[in-house]
């Protein structure tokens, strides 16, 4: 049988599962059933080799029901163990494709607009306001960093502020994803280019130069990172609209969307890293430069070697698979 005659057959049974699970908590009495007939329907479709998609999104919603029937709770800090060491890493590797062009979009429009600017310094006004520039150049100024650091309550008011500002970043990147996609990609683009320009901007003086680099090159890892992982997520939930392939678009975006979970839930996490580096390490005038160069060099670098390796182990043979 063809996976598209398959998903018509039994089209009804998901609605109806579906239906039961995203409703009220209480159990309904033909969800027994309904569990069995679902645990056939994916017995077969790994049997005949459908789409990842489709298995994933049996395979999601047969757990939704084992855990609604037997109220099986999953050990947290084993979950929490595994979303860190295998699942996260590795959805990101299978979004591989994705993960090429978010690193394109920010790090090669980035590295050319810091370059332009590095060659021709009047080509920042092309990209970023006047007064933008002139604030920023003010703010790296030596001894400057720290202005308004008010001891342990300012460090935690700006670790509320960089969460906050931060956050609200990731999240427009990840949900203006939804429409195709373009967006996300848009705003990891213009985050490229103004990093670029600022960076640029900053390093032609010797002095914001020597306190620029020593602020952002800690953080920076983190809160990147999540902006890409952000960018990512955001893309995929939009492709998976344009191009639903055999599953209704709402049954796609379900499935994408818990697919995406551990991609979108690292960019936060990420995020919350960042804003605390940020709020009580990059602005410490106390900690040496080669200090913080130091401590920025294996941040970039362990983040790196974690997503290339992190999770692969006995599932490489799958990961790969869904991969291609």
């Amino acid at each position: 049988m063809r996976q598209s005659q398959f998903e018509t057959e039994h089209a009804e049974l998901w609605r109806e599962i579906d239906a039961i699970l995203t409703g009220p908590s209480l159990q309904s009495e033909d969800l027994p059933a309904y569990y069995r007939r679902l645990c056939q329907c994916l017995a077969l479709a790994l049997q005949r080799g459908y789409s990842p998609t489709l298995t994933d999104y049996l395979q999601r919603m047969a757990f939704d029901c084992h855990s609604r029937i037997y109220g099986a709770v999953v050990e947290r800090p084993m979950r929490l163990r595994a979303w860190i060491n295998r699942d996260l890493p590795r959805r990101v590797r299978q979004e591989w494709r994705l993960l090429l062009v978010i690193t394109l979009a920010f790090w090669g429009v980035g590295l050319l607009c810091g370059l332009l600017v590095w060659w021709k310094p009047y080509l920042a006004y092309s990209f970023v306001d006047a007064g933008q520039l002139s604030t920023m150049h003010q703010s790296y100024q030596p001894g400057a960093v720290s202005t308004g650091r008010g001891g342990a309550d300012g460090d935690l008011y700006m670790f509320g502020f960089y969460i906050l500002n931060n956050i609200s970043i990731d999240f427009r990147t990840f949900a203006s994803g939804l429409f195709a996609g373009i967006p996300a990609l848009l705003s990891v683009v213009f985050n490229g280019i103004n990093g670029g320009v600022v960076a640029g901007w900053l390093s032609l003086d010797p002095a914001t130069r020597g306190t620029f680099w020593p602020f952002v090159v800690t953080h920076s890892s983190f809160e990147i990172y999540g902006l890409m992982l952000s960018g990512i997520a955001g893309m995929r939930l939009g492709l998976v609209l344009i191009k639903p392939g055999r599953l209704s678009r709402r049954h796609a975006l379900y499935a994408a969307g818990r697919r995406m979970f551990p991609v979108i839930a690292g960019a936060a996490l990420f995020t919350f890293i960042a804003a605390f580096f940020e709020a009580f390490w990059s602005a410490n005038t106390a900690v040496p430069d080669v200090v913080k160069y130091s401590v920025g060099a294996v941040c970039w670098l362990s983040l790196t070697l974690y997503f290339v390796f992190a999770g692969r182990g006995a599932a490489m043979e799958e990961e790969d698979s869904d991969a291609a």
